[in-house]
């Protein structure tokens, strides 16, 4: 059985990167360890033994991908997933004036091919693009 003290590593479950992974002790009290820091992720939290692997979900020892190239795969994930199920054929050239509904492929000049992902209000839309989310005008009127 290995030791356990300040400074020794010792698998155990992260919350946050919600796996057990690699921890390097941070407090013990009596024999018992208290807190731990993860040295995937590098929070600070309280001990929490590494769960037991079931057949459905293996455990997950390191982290293999850094937090900024995740998110970017994610939002490309539900771009990809919102124009699948949006008519991309008879995507309509974005209008300040015109109004839009949810699912409905637009092409801005700037921002490219987009997906009304959600109405704010009845002047401001919510659009998913490739590059991220913009908040865009429907429904102006000069006059």
């Amino acid at each position: 059985m290995s030791e356990k003290r300040i400074g020794h590593e010792i698998e155990a479950f992260c919350g946050k990167c919600k796996s057990d992974t690699f921890h390097q002790i941070t407090s013990v009290e009596g024999d018992k360890i208290t807190k731990v820091m993860c040295k995937v992720c590098m929070s600070h939290h309280k001990y929490k033994p590494s769960q037991q692997p079931t057949e459905s979900a293996p455990i997950q020892t390191k982290k293999s991908a850094p937090a900024a190239p995740t998110k970017r795969r994610t939002r490309r994930d539900k771009w990809s997933r919102l124009l699948d199920n949006s008519d991309q054929e008879s995507a309509i050239d974005y209008q300040i004036s015109d109004s839009y509904e949810i699912a409905t492929a637009i092409n801005h000049k700037t921002f490219g091919l987009g997906v009304v992902k959600n109405i704010i209000d009845s002047r401001k839309i919510e659009v998913l693009f490739q590059d991220g989310e913009k908040i865009l005008i429907q429904n102006y009127s000069t006059s």
